[in-house]
């Protein structure tokens, strides 16, 4: 996040492991995910009348429930990054669910991604390109 934040718009090392001797898919699903979540955070926060709940804090008061309030669960669920592999339920939750923790969810979703992804195919321009510097290189 702080290189982010700094500037930098390259993400280097994204499934390494030991000094990047070792690549892991399940740790690159989890990096993407890291990574996903820190563009969101540059995106910025929407600042404006609505999404301050002006109207919300008038109604509810200053020792109300804001989590109880209908605009609060909606702006929460559209402006909270949306992550795939990260589990945010209580820990109850998630043991009763298996308790499978994070780096075996996004394995499996590496081996999904493996066995599924189909490879788009090079459009005639870009093998023309490649035709061309063959041609010129031998």
């Amino acid at each position: 996040m702080l290189p982010a934040l700094a500037g930098a718009n390259l993400i280097y090392g994204m499934g390494m492991l030991e000094l990047g001797l070792t690549f892991d898919f399940g740790q690159m699903v989890m990096d993407n995910e890291f990574a996903l979540m820190n563009r969101r955070v540059l995106e910025g926060i929407l600042f404006d009348r609505e999404t301050m709940g002006i109207d919300v804090i008038k109604e509810v008061g200053s020792d109300g429930h804001f989590m109880r309030a209908k605009h609060t669960r909606a702006l929460a669920l559209r402006e909270q990054s949306k992550v795939k592999v990260i589990d945010r339920r209580m820990r109850s939750s998630w043991e009763k669910r298996g308790a499978e923790d994070l780096h075996a969810r996004s394995l499996a979703v590496a081996r999904e991604i493996l066995a599924t992804h189909q490879v788009a195919p090079i459009s005639a321009e870009a093998e023309a390109v490649f035709a061309d510097v063959k041609r010129r290189v031998g």
